[in-house]
């Protein structure tokens, strides 16, 4: 959004001063957010957070001076050095533990803490970029659906959508910096941004290769629900030893709020239809055989050229990467699932599951009409259109399969029988579609579509 300079105050501090670009300057929402930036740096007063030395925000252009932080960001460090050692990891989660708290007093929240906004300092890590926090009541300044955040660091609340993020998020948001910085990798990496949503969503934090002490403190903020992770404040005590953490309860996983947008967010989440489907069969119990997926293996491209990043056959060859990987992703994140005999809990779970494989197949129709209408031959048309079929077959099996269940209360064996039938007919339909899926791949386009696979990050496994 603009440049960062070094410069100097009148009496010699080093300064880092942002001067806004000339065309976002006359932008009047740009502005306002910028205001806010301004407003909410200069709330924040701590060791652990970059100073407000002076700002403009009605300049022409606009600047912003803040004290010069001599060190580099964490990401930086991290990529080029390998993880940090045990006591950098203590001395960097206080810190960060104190510039959160030095926030949320203030009345603001980050919203986008990562590691390329914390500098490690000579005196400590210092958390930086204020440009998209804001106050608790604050009115959001985006548009409707429009997420704030960076995927790999996002909580859960800010993926749903579910109303503004709270202080709580940010101390999601430093559970995930913390793993980043002992492991070199997020709690939630995934070959995709909407891979990396879902499992933000849905699947507990890796945290494999933390030193224990560090992954106790990041296993407490990367919990599901915000209303049980533990507030920048008590983390800080904990880490002075002030006070001890306690025993950390382990009850179910709440229903996270927004659902329905989550599902937008995340994409086409074809796994998750047959996560669904196992979900079902285990909970009817009843000698049902689980449909088996079989996917060839994916092959890389051979061919490297140069070029254009945001050409057709880029942007093309992208989405058509971004929505296999997010079918294998999330297969393999699928976990064993619970056996019950209890009617009225196969009644809910099933329906639930339906639900929400439905709403998926309907977002998934729409980036299999979009990879159909903007197909390069007619044959990759023509095959994206038997997707579309056996999707949309699968669909109407699940369909017949809730009435059948939902008018079932209570649930009769019988109508059970026959919803977990639907349900396999349309898990029978959904690999087949898995099967075109992967012979619609990369090495079937094009050879400018594949040149362009060949350098296109979402298609490097």
């Amino acid at each position: 959004m603009g440049r960062v300079y070094l410069g100097r105050t009148p009496e010699g501090q080093q300064a880092a001063v942002k001067v806004i670009r000339d065309d976002l300057a006359g932008d009047t929402g740009f502005r306002h957010r910028f205001r806010r930036e301004v407003s909410a740096a200069t709330a924040v007063a701590g060791m652990f957070t970059a100073r407000v030395l002076d700002a403009d925000p009605e300049g022409e252009p606009p600047w912003l001076a803040t004290q010069f932080v001599e060190g580099p960001p964490l990401r930086e460090v991290v990529l080029t050095h390998g993880p940090l050692d045990e006591r950098s990891l203590h001395r960097l989660t206080l810190g960060l533990a104190e510039a959160l708290s030095a926030i949320h007093a203030a009345g603001l929240v980050h919203r986008d803490l990562k590691p390329a906004n914390v500098l490690l300092a000579a005196d400590g890590a210092k958390v930086i970029d204020f440009g998209i926090a804001h106050t608790s009541d604050a009115t959001p300044l985006t548009g409707t659906g429009e997420m704030i955040g960076t995927p790999e660091y996002m909580s859960p609340e800010q993926v749903a959508g579910s109303g503004p993020p709270g202080p709580a998020s940010d101390v999601f948001s430093m559970g995930a910096t913390l793993c980043f910085a002992a492991t070199g990798r997020g709690p939630f990496a995934a070959g995709s941004s909407a891979a990396v949503l879902y499992r933000v969503l849905e699947s507990e934090p890796d945290l494999r290769g933390m030193p224990p002490a560090a992954a106790d403190i990041a296993r407490r903020c990367l919990v599901k629900d915000p209303a049980r992770r533990p507030t920048a404040p008590q983390v800080a005590m904990w880490l002075r030893g002030a006070s001890t953490p306690p025993p950390m309860p382990l009850p179910p996983r709440p229903p996270r709020p927004g659902r329905r947008r989550a599902l937008l967010v995340a994409g086409t989440v074809v796994g998750v239809v047959l996560l669904a489907g196992a979900t079902a069969l285990a909970v009817a119990n009843r000698g049902a055989v689980e449909p088996v997926v079989e996917t060839a293996p994916t092959t890389t491209p051979a061919v490297v050229s140069d070029v254009d990043p945001d050409g057709p056959e880029a942007r093309y060859v992208r989405r058509l990467c971004e929505s296999g990987d997010l079918l294998v992703d999330i297969s393999e994140s699928t976990g064993a699932t619970t056996v019950t005999g209890d009617p009225t809990v196969a009644r809910q779970e099933y329906l639930a599951g339906t639900s929400r494989t439905i709403a998926t197949i309907d977002i998934a129709l729409i980036d299999y009409r979009y990879l159909q209408d903007e197909a390069p031959t007619p044959a990759i048309a023509s095959g994206f259109g038997l997707v579309i079929d056996e999707f949309t077959q699968a669909r109407a099996s699940l369909v017949e399969g809730q009435g059948i269940v939902e008018a079932s209360d209570p649930l009769t064996a019988d109508a059970y029988s026959q919803g977990v039938a639907r349900f396999g007919d349309a898990t029978r339909n959904l690999s087949y579609a898995a099967t075109l899926l992967q012979q619609l791949g990369v090495t079937g386009l094009p050879e400018s579509y594949q040149e362009a696979g060949a350098v296109e990050p979402a298609c490097a496994d």
